[in-house]
């Protein structure tokens, strides 16, 4: 976000560094993390000008809203709309109407925290229609977000725990216990989500004191 909050010439710095880091000639895809009031459009213009110049083969973005994207592609600026929104998805965070939307715009949805970082292994839920299939809670997590057809990215530093993640393509989840999972989104993880985007939007940035942040007050939280 501090990035973002700098402008065209930090969110360029931020590519070229990235790129340096890597020891890589280009970025494959290159995400605006978080969509920073008053400065999210012009920093994926940015991202746009260092596709042009050959660093950055795809551009995309990360916790936008329904409302957020709208703001994006409503500008003159923006040439190409973003491949990918990443956003949190799992079965406690399953947001429909949002997916929805970016799904009839062509905009892959990659999940972050697919399997709730191990928090949800235990829930009885989880917990039933893993003993059914006979698979652990995290890989029923993680079936769950692949048959939605969201792309799975779970993070694991232990080789044991990435061969388990990764065993989630030769089988499915029957439609029962796909509602099951799906049923387990509440109105307090709602809740829970519309005030961290309103926490995250501005964190790192003058903006998370600032009186008014310009943060929307009002956007698509299912």
């Amino acid at each position: 976000t501090n990035a973002i909050y700098g402008g065209a010439a930090a969110v360029r710095a931020s590519v070229e560094k990235s790129i340096k880091d890597l020891n890589c000639g280009y970025l494959d895809l290159c995400l605006i993390h978080w969509p920073v009031p008053g400065k999210h459009v012009e920093a994926y213009r940015e991202l746009e000008a260092c596709k042009r110049d050959g660093l950055i083969i795809s551009c995309g973005v990360s916790n936008y809203t329904v409302e957020d994207y709208q703001e994006l592609t409503a500008d003159s600026g923006v040439n190409e709309r973003p491949v990918v929104n990443q956003l949190e998805v799992n079965p406690f965070l399953y947001r429909k109407n949002t997916l929805t939307f970016f799904e009839s715009q062509g905009v892959k949805i990659q999940s972050y925290r697919a399997l709730r970082d191990g928090k949800a292994f235990d829930h009885p839920v989880v917990v039933q229609v893993a003993t059914a299939a006979g698979k652990t809670p995290a890989q029923v997590l993680g079936r769950w977000c692949v048959q939605k057809g969201f792309i799975y990215i779970p993070k694991s530093v232990k080789r044991e725990r990435m061969e388990e993640n990764a065993a989630v393509f030769d089988w499915t989840l029957d439609a029962t216990q796909m509602a099951k999972l799906d049923s387990l989104t509440s109105e307090a993880h709602l809740a829970t989500f519309k005030e961290l985007y309103r926490k995250c939007v501005v964190r790192d940035t003058p903006l998370a004191t600032a009186e008014n942040p310009g943060t929307k007050e009002n956007i698509t939280v299912d």
